[in-house]
């Protein structure tokens, strides 16, 4: 059942700044997973799915419920080449303003770091699957983790470093567990106006997307931003190749669920021809003329069983 749409008013004092357009987002509920892989998945749109952690017990997790169970868990705080217990780094959350934000404890992979939390995230979205970097087909945990999941813990004022596109061309699942965060995104569309390093794909150089020097960077004025808040119970699917940034106006515990599909299995092809074509072309000429055929194969066997189409 397809719904309205809804987004976050833009903030009069950034409309100043010379803003580019913001357009809404879709909200859906009752969706069923045919309907998203057509309307969504396969159209490569992002959306808000406002029921599908509805059977998580992840829903329930506080930070104070949290410290109870992995308390003494040890973290690795990126950008901060330290760790952190998980009460440490709470308390330093609950302190948190935008003058002086917290640590961000971002990318904690589940598996991995904190295997405790892992059945409050089971079974897998319904949307998430089926994963093709999970298939049997391919080698176990290459290039990283099968079934990729990860949390994202910070306080008031925090945010992610710079506006990106996720690596290895993944689809996201951003799941809100706790608190709420404001997402900023555009299109693969807007790519021209972003102004990325020649080093870095992936990147922007632009630091500070409410007061953009339109004298630098004239392009972004032509973007299209879609700025909205995700709350707890929310998830939001995020096509690969969509730039997005987000910040937080309060403690907030997110799950990041990584899924790749019919839909973005040539983008993993391309990132893997991209970064291992220089130093390793041998393997990289095989592993993606194996991944190509993989692709084919897959998209088969989803096109028999569920009516999804082949890989673009």
């Amino acid at each position: 059942m397809l719904t309205a749409t809804t987004s976050l008013p833009a903030d009069p004092a950034s409309q100043a700044d010379a803003q580019p357009q913001s357009t809404p987002i879709d909200r859906q509920r009752n969706l069923s997973r045919r309907e998203f892989i057509h309307e969504y998945q396969i159209r490569r749109r992002p959306v808000i799915l406002e029921d599908a952690t509805d059977h998580w017990a992840a829903s329930s997790w506080t930070p104070e419920s949290l410290c109870r169970r992995i308390g003494d868990k040890q973290v690795l705080v990126r950008g901060t080449d330290r760790c952190y217990r998980f009460d440490e780094l709470t308390e330093l959350i609950h302190e948190s303003t935008p003058e002086n934000p917290a640590p961000y404890g971002r990318n904690l992979n589940v598996h991995r770091d904190l295997p405790e939390l892992l059945p409050d995230i089971q079974p897998r979205l319904k949307y998430a699957t089926p994963d093709w970097k999970s298939s049997r087909l391919l080698p176990k945990d290459w290039l990283f983790q099968n079934g990729l999941e990860e949390v994202f813990y910070g306080g008031r004022g925090a945010s992610f470093p710079v506006l990106h596109v996720d690596y290895w061309g993944m689809d996201g699942f951003i799941s809100q567990m706790y608190g709420e965060k404001e997402f900023t995104l555009f299109s693969p569309e807007d790519t021209p106006f972003l102004y990325q390093p020649d080093d870095d794909p992936l990147s922007t150089r632009i630091t500070d997307l409410d007061h953009v020097d339109l004298t630098e960077f004239p392009l972004y004025a032509k973007a299209n931003m879609i700025r909205f808040m995700l709350q707890p119970g929310e998830t939001l699917y995020n096509p690969s190749g969509w730039w997005h940034t987000t910040r937080m106006h309060n403690a907030s515990i997110t799950v990041i669920t990584a899924t790749w599909n019919a839909s973005n299995w040539r983008t993993l092809i391309s990132e893997i021809r991209r970064n291992w074509s220089k130093d390793r072309p041998f393997k990289a000429r095989i592993m993606t003329t194996y991944l190509a055929g993989v692709g084919k194969l897959l998209s088969i066997r989803d096109a028999v069983l569920n009516g999804i189409g082949r890989a673009d």
